[in-house]
């Protein structure tokens, strides 16, 4: 199982319970596809995408997907 954390330069949001809501954004000028898209080839291979709150602003970006395909 591979892991890997974002932990994004700005603050975004706080906002957990919609983040991965397609449509949602929090730009002025954003589509609110992004993570939407993510979350959905992360799952199609087998693996989970999430985000966690961090010590001030924002959040960490967090997903895990397996080294050898579904199933590996």
């Amino acid at each position: 199982m591979i892991f890997a954390a974002v932990v994004p330069a700005k603050a975004g949001t706080d906002n957990a319970d919609r983040l991965f809501s397609a449509f949602y954004t929090t730009k002025p000028d954003g589509l609110g596809m992004g993570l939407s898209i993510c979350r959905s080839i992360v799952e199609a291979h087998g693996g989970r995408v999430w985000a966690s709150p961090r010590t001030g602003p924002g959040m960490t970006f967090q997903f895990t997907i397996s080294a050898y395909g579904q199933g590996g």
